[in-house]
């Protein structure tokens, strides 16, 4: 049984890792492929990936942590409904058919937004994901959901910083300084003061 979940673990891993590695604008230049047709590759790979990682932690023989409650049921439940509803909630600020790549994408400057979750937090994806993988991990408390979320955790300090890399490549200065000013993925209870108002 502790095998099967070491490969879970090294699934999830695997499916990050190509997650990372495949979102930049390099390999789609080596690739020699339209933007549009990159995006349907990567969502592809993407959806493969990380289904049949899901469908092997599903039918893996797992064991319960600890006898799920009432308490751990409608706690995992409610943090795993705010998770889909920050995910959605991130998502107004693309759009999805252009995201997806069934849409063409125009070749217009990229602006950098910093509205709505944005506001808030600087990856508000990675965030609902956390929330949702939270959130399972107490309303499932099998050993295969605690897997899948210490591989999520062990993951986003990597993934966060390899995206950003990308981030100050295409946005610089304006990036580092919201970088600055803006909590990875968990908002601040205290607004930090802007320069002008000091």
């Amino acid at each position: 049984m502790l095998e099967s979940h070491v490969v879970l673990f090294l699934g999830w891993l695997f499916c990050y890792a190509i997650h990372s590695l495949t979102s930049g604008q390099n390999l789609q230049n080596k690739l020699g492929l339209s933007q549009r047709a990159y995006r349907l590759l990567y969502n592809l790979v993407a959806i493969v990936s990380f289904s049949g990682v899901v469908l092997y932690g599903v039918v893996i023989d797992t064991a319960l942590l600890f006898p799920p409650t009432k308490l751990t049921f409608y706690l995992g439940l409610i943090l795993a409904t705010f998770g889909i509803f920050i995910i959605k909630r991130a998502f107004r600020a693309y759009s999805t058919l252009k995201f997806l790549g069934i849409k063409k994408e125009e070749t217009e400057l990229q602006t950098l937004n910093t509205n709505g979750l944005q506001a808030h937090v600087r990856h508000p994806l990675y965030s609902g994901t956390l929330l949702i993988f939270i959130g399972y991990a107490l309303f499932n408390p099998t050993l295969a959901s605690s897997v899948t979320l210490i591989a999520l955790i062990v993951y986003l300090p990597l993934g966060i910083k390899s995206e950003e890399r990308k981030l100050i490549e295409t946005f610089g200065t304006a990036y580092l300084e919201y970088k600055s000013n803006t909590p990875s993925l968990i908002p601040s209870l205290l607004k930090k003061k802007s320069k002008d108002n000091e």
